[in-house]
């Protein structure tokens, strides 16, 4: 029997019957492809894309479910992130198999780096002729996926599918509307996201399935709980004595007054409560570039490295507020009840903002006043702890792999 949900969101007894595609694209295949297939190059039912660290958490339960079963798959790593710290370490933790494929992009600007993974992908594509490609998220490995798969009429899957911040200033809003409207099978995490993609027409092909990451987050909470007390006395941290702050988005590291303002914040916000800021490859150069911030730390406000996936869950789970940018961070604070605020205007999670689990802050000016009253009010831990939560059962990598396993069946 299965839960998977059609797009009215309404669960359904048996799997739902998948659509009819446009163009076929379940049971016709780009001409090219199928030259490839003749030439005696290794097929692969499923090809799963990833390339940044949010990648990496949202497949890894779903590549899992796939090893169970009867498939075969590719994985391919674009190289968007290639330092250990936000990449090898991810793969270790999440014990995900080494990419068959690292494409190697490396860095570089929006367009330079999109149009690498496409040309290097559209390569990998032909010679593993993959029934399906899979793409999570909405970074620029997700959307050059998406398009290299499509314009070789490859069908094209999408877990998490239908977030919107509705700021087309933000790359990932831009990738996550064009990679829905490329994809053939769209897995919306929540209610909202399932409404969304109905209001761009997109419902024939979308399903209710949950978030994968709350599946990782249940797959790791053994290791966690495990590893938290060591980190907690690494740091010289006391559980809920300290806020975690993650920031990388260029609307506040790339602008080096605002930087400054908000380092500035955190340097007040340390005089009554302790700061540990996970700088980001991102941030640390820009950190750099201003004289004197880099080297500003002291016990009260301390700087470090990125940590791997259990030790920032860990981190999080015992911080008494959470200042971030990161979407999946907020999804994250939100799941371990820790109270969140979020350096952005906007969110394409507005499912986090509920009891005030999540407040919305644009300005540093604001940053010490909110954090030094999130941070000690118990009364809003409390309503966090009882909120409901709307991103699944930690079931979602179940119902996908049995959708994905429906659609290859149509392709024998």
């Amino acid at each position: 029997m299965s839960d998977v949900a059609c797009s009215s969101g309404t669960f359904l007894k048996a799997l739902p019957t998948l659509t009819e595609y446009p163009h076929d694209l379940l049971s016709g295949r780009h001409e090219i492809v199928a030259e490839e297939k003749q030439g005696g190059h290794r097929m692969t039912d499923l090809m799963i894309v990833v390339g940044a660290r949010p990648q990496f958490i949202k497949t890894a339960p779903v590549i899992k479910e796939i090893s169970s079963r009867n498939i075969d798959l590719t994985v391919v790593h674009s190289g968007q992130h290639y330092d250990p710290e936000m990449s090898a370490i991810f793969f270790r933790e999440l014990h995900i198999p080494k990419p068959s494929v690292n494409l190697q992009s490396g860095s570089g600007s929006h367009a330079k780096q999109t149009a690498t993974i496409m040309r290097r992908l559209e390569a990998t594509i032909l010679a593993h002729s993959p029934k399906i490609v899979v793409v999570a998220g909405d970074t620029n490995t997700t959307l050059a996926a998406a398009i290299a798969a499509a314009k070789l009429n490859v069908p094209v899957a999408h877990i998490e599918a239908g977030l919107r911040s509705y700021d087309l200033s933000m790359p990932e809003e831009i990738n996550r509307k064009l990679t829905d409207h490329c994809s053939v099978l769209l897995f919306a995490p929540t209610k909202i996201a399932l409404h969304n993609l109905k209001d761009e027409g997109l419902q024939r092909w979308t399903y209710l399935t949950g978030d994968t990451m709350v599946d990782s987050l249940r797959m790791v909470m053994p290791a966690l709980r495990s590893r938290e007390a060591a980190l907690l006395k690494r740091f010289e941290l006391q559980r809920r004595d300290y806020v975690l702050v993650t920031l990388h988005r260029p609307s506040n590291v790339d602008d080096l007054d605002r930087l400054r303002e908000i380092h500035n914040a955190l340097k007040h916000v340390a005089k009554r409560l302790r700061v540990l800021f996970l700088v980001h490859p991102r941030t640390r150069g820009r950190l750099a570039r201003i004289k004197g911030l880099a080297h500003s730390a002291d016990r009260e406000f301390t700087l470090a490295p990125p940590q791997g996936y259990i030790e920032n869950l860990a981190l999080m789970n015992n911080a008494s507020c959470l200042l971030t940018d990161s979407g999946g961070m907020q999804k994250e604070s939100f799941i371990l009840h820790v109270p969140c605020i979020t350096l952005r205007a906007n969110t394409e999670w507005p499912e986090t903002l509920q009891g005030g689990a999540n407040r919305l802050i644009n300005r540093p000016g604001r940053i010490s006043r909110e954090i030094l009253r999130v941070a000690v009010n118990e009364d809003l831990r409390t309503r966090i702890t009882s909120l409901k939560n709307p991103f699944g059962d930690g079931r979602a990598s179940s119902r996908i792999v049995r959708l994905l396993e429906s659609s290859l069946q149509r392709l024998k």
